[in-house]
């Protein structure tokens, strides 16, 4: 009986053991891999999903200043006075602007007044509403970003925004018979695409009174006007230009003579480059924010 007890019996109470061991088993890996599958990062995670979006949001926003502090750094006049939300203010100077030019916009503060630009980030937007275009600076320079989180360079017209968007169409109608006057000038050859923008106003009122005399004094190629300026409006005149040369010698001369500018004709760059096609050009390109007028306004 006890042989038969421990041949059938026992047996088969071994086999249950090993089988709950075994459920107990796979029972743990699968809780296990449950619980992996709803903690660790990956595709699908729950944590991921709610977390990615303003982790990403954050991240943007952070772009965003950097490439406008960085923008602003590159293009903008030193001596102008530039409006900021304290964040912003630090990453300008920590980019290298001049923070005595620096106006932190506090919390507090009823305008952005006092400043020539004002960086409208999500939180100056939000200060000012409506009124910031409307009423302060209803220029867009630059704009970096996008949606919510987008970093606006704005210029802060002396007279308010009615006036100045009052006025904003005889800028364009001075600069465009500025810009037929050089193109009637015969010691200037120009690219159709350069025409274009000088016929239609688009060109800074420093480049076309600089231009003028310059072809006074040589024959000048106008091959391309730009502006390293994105997301600007389309009432921002360009602020640079590619120029060639009929003679060899014109280049340096080029250089040489805005050089020679003094003031608000003195560019922020004038050199020698190469162009795309691997040919010498000079490329000259004014600070901003740049005159709409041409006398300087």
């Amino acid at each position: 009986m006890r042989l038969w007890l421990d041949r059938h019996y026992r047996r088969r109470a071994g086999r249950r053991r090993l089988v709950l061991l075994l459920s107990a088993l796979v029972a743990m890996a699968l809780g296990a891999g449950v619980t992996l599958a709803f903690t660790q990062p990956g595709h699908g995670s729950v944590t991921r999903l709610k977390a990615t979006p303003g982790a990403d949001s954050l991240q943007l926003a952070a772009a965003a200043r950097q490439q406008a502090s960085a923008w602003i750094t590159r293009e903008v006049a030193s001596d102008i006075t530039v409006g900021c939300d304290l964040m912003m203010c630090g990453e300008l100077q920590k980019s290298g602007f001049p923070g005595t030019r620096l106006l932190p916009l506090r919390p507090s503060a009823p305008d952005p007044l006092g400043a020539q630009l004002v960086i409208a980030t999500p939180v100056i937007r939000n200060q000012f509403g409506t009124r910031l275009a409307t009423v302060y600076a209803p220029l867009v320079i630059a704009s970096f970003g996008s949606g919510a989180d987008r970093v606006d360079v704005r210029y802060i017209a002396p007279d308010g925004s009615k006036a100045f968007e009052a006025q904003l169409g005889t800028y364009r109608q001075n600069r465009i018979a500025a810009g037929r006057q050089l193109l009637g000038n015969n010691h200037i050859q120009v690219s159709a695409a350069a025409r274009q923008e000088l016929i239609s106003g688009q060109v800074d009122p420093r480049l076309l009174v600089t231009l003028s005399t310059l072809a006074d004094l040589m024959p000048l190629q106008l091959i391309a006007f730009d502006d390293p300026s994105p997301g600007a409006s389309a009432d921002v005149p360009l602020r640079g230009a590619e120029i060639g040369a009929a003679a060899s010698a014109g280049l340096p001369a080029m250089v040489a003579f805005m050089h020679a500018q003094q003031g608000g004709y003195a560019p922020a760059v004038a050199r020698i480059t190469r162009n795309a096609s691997g040919r010498p050009v000079f490329i000259v390109r004014y600070d901003a924010p740049g005159p709409m007028e041409l006398d300087g306004s």
